[in-house]
């Protein structure tokens, strides 16, 4: 950990040592696990176990006895618990999940325990954690590889898009064709590369998860290819990024159907592109 990290750890503790509310204090994230991961601009993320939620929320009181910061606003995990996300005037940022006590199950289920097991440090414990945690798997992977008919299906959703954001193009929407090509369908694409990845160098090599490191993991004519792929807030910008888009996807999609040994919808891939070539 940095220095700037250290000081909200330790007034963290400090803090939540003498709080009757709190129960436990869980560091997890890349300032937890021992992949070196991390550096000066890492987040810190961190999982409270409250008595009672609310005053975490109506209250600035506790957070500024961990540090000064300006910006902080409230919300929702996937797995339905409140967070406080900060930004300290450090510059350093942090989430900060709470968890109602009678929530505590959470821990080994779901989002989060995908989120800690991968690594976690205990920094306060009134409660006796041991038997709540899961146990660290520093060897978990993010990926799972699709059966074929997922597969299909994750083809025929992109196809459906493609055709989807051109006719939002030829309406003249504009911020819906855009969003649609370089948000919808770059997740799809981004699934599309983490597929071809594995089918070409094994289930367990490392993707990570939401295009993190993806520098580092994808293969560098991907990389490449990717930035003629999205697109400015003009029409003739969008039509070029949609088709730049499609063609990368297509070619993965092929590829990585025939490595897997996976029938490939041909008929409605060529279909969206002849749809789309015709009508923008």
């Amino acid at each position: 950990m940095n220095k700037l990290t250290n000081e909200i750890i330790d007034n963290l503790i400090l803090w939540g040592t003498d709080c009757e509310n709190l129960q436990a204090i869980i560091l997890f994230g890349s300032q937890a696990r021992v992949d070196g991961k991390y550096d000066e601009f890492s987040d810190i993320d961190l999982l409270l176990i409250v008595n009672e939620v609310e005053m975490f929320f109506t209250s600035d009181e506790w957070l500024n006895k961990i540090g000064e910061f300006t910006v902080s606003f409230a919300e929702i995990t996937c797995d339905d618990m409140k967070m406080r996300r900060v930004v300290f005037n450090n510059g350093l940022d942090a989430d900060l999940v709470i968890i109602p006590s009678d929530k505590i199950g959470i821990l080994k289920e779901g989002h989060t325990k995908e989120e800690i097991e991968i690594g976690y440090r205990v920094l306060i414990d009134k409660i006796g954690l041991e038997d709540k945690l899961p146990p660290i798997n520093t060897e978990k992977r993010f990926y799972s590889a699709p059966k074929e008919h997922d597969f299909i299906n994750s083809v025929n959703d992109f196809v459906f898009h493609v055709v989807w954001a051109a006719k939002k193009l030829k309406r003249g929407e504009l911020w819906a064709a855009k969003y649609c090509v370089d948000n919808y369908m770059k997740w799809q694409l981004l699934s599309m590369i983490e597929h071809n990845t594995h089918a070409e160098k094994g289930i367990n090599y490392n993707t990570w998860y939401h295009g993190k490191y993806m520098d580092e993991w994808a293969n560098p004519n991907i990389l490449q290819k990717l930035s003629a792929c999205f697109s400015h807030y003009n029409e003739a910008d969008i039509k070029r990024a949609l088709f730049a888009t499609i063609d990368l996807y297509h070619n993965l999609a092929v590829e990585t159907a025939k490595l897997l040994c996976f029938e490939y919808p041909h008929a409605a891939n060529k279909f969206a592109v002849e749809w789309v070539s015709n009508n923008i």
